[in-house]
């Protein structure tokens, strides 16, 4: 196999991770929220923990014959995802160069840790099981994305240019901040820290300007299609956000705003520059 051939055949194994994590994701919060819970007419206070009068009960959204059609397309996504992650570590550890490595690695790492805490934890609705499948699958889907416009041409040739425009330091702010919004929205969602959605609203307040800061420069800089989809996912995000307050933690507008919220933190590390300089590229500008 030639260079470039391996080079696209990497290309596809990090999309198909892409899109099999998105299928993982967008099926688990589906699930989570197709079980019954809490109304929730005022919030955020009706998921401080606070007993409600009149707050029913929110049926399941869906029949159980399309709750266990979820769950098996949950499922093979995320055995997919596995064998899908092993063939790109050991096509990128082939030969050198290692093209991605430490991505492919992690991507990896992260995939097995997931599908050792669904083995140790089948049916635990406990908070850090609940987290810890969230931001594990949330990190795998942006990496898988990150790792597909890295190994774009263009990418390892860029140089500068490349790059979003932003400094390191705002994406080094976003991107804890974005999965820290996450857990809080997760934890709002499941009533179980009376803290969690004050902390998840007064957070976007703060996060969302950034994020739109980080897509503007971006679209700026020569990344017009990656800053331009952040600045819609920022948007949207801030809607939905509003629309589900209002209407009552409508199942639909959550699962929409989960769903932004993956799209949101991928763009985001996909936009991040390179943790290290390309070698070749440091020779080349400094002969």
């Amino acid at each position: 196999m030639n260079e470039d051939r391996r080079l696209r055949v990497l290309r596809a194994l990090a999309m198909l991770c892409t899109l099999l994590m998105l299928l993982v994701v967008t099926s688990s919060a589906w699930l989570r929220l197709s079980q019954p819970r809490a109304a929730c007419s005022d919030w955020p206070a009706c998921r401080s923990g606070v007993a409600h009068a009149g707050d029913g009960a929110v049926q399941a959204v869906a029949a159980p014959a399309l709750q266990g059609l979820a769950r098996v397309v949950h499922r093979g996504a995320a055995s997919l995802v596995l064998l899908a992650a092993a063939a790109l570590v050991v096509l990128a550890l082939a030969r050198r160069p290692r093209l991605q490595a430490p991505g492919a690695l992690a991507l990896l790492t992260l995939a097995l840790a997931l599908a050792a805490l669904g083995i140790v934890t089948p049916g635990s609705r406990s908070a850090a099981v609940l987290l810890g499948n969230l931001l594990g699958g949330l990190l795998m889907f942006a990496l898988a994305w990150r790792l597909r416009c890295r190994l774009t041409p263009h990418a390892a040739m860029a140089g500068p240019a490349g790059d979003a425009g932003v400094p390191a330091l705002a994406f080094a702010i976003a991107l804890p901040a974005w999965l820290a919004q996450a857990a809080l929205g997760a934890l709002s969602g499941s009533g179980q820290v009376a803290l969690a959605p004050p902390a998840h609203l007064l957070m976007a307040i703060v996060l969302l300007p950034l994020a739109g800061w980080i897509g503007w420069h971006a679209r700026a800089a020569g990344r017009r299609a990656e800053g331009s989809a952040l600045l819609l996912v920022v948007t949207l995000q801030a809607l939905l956000g509003g629309t589900a307050a209002a209407w009552a933690a409508a199942p639909a507008a959550v699962w929409l705003h989960n769903l932004g919220g993956a799209l949101g933190l991928a763009l985001l590390l996909g936009l991040a520059p390179a943790w290290a300089p390309h070698r070749g590229r440091r020779a080349h500008a400094h002969p």
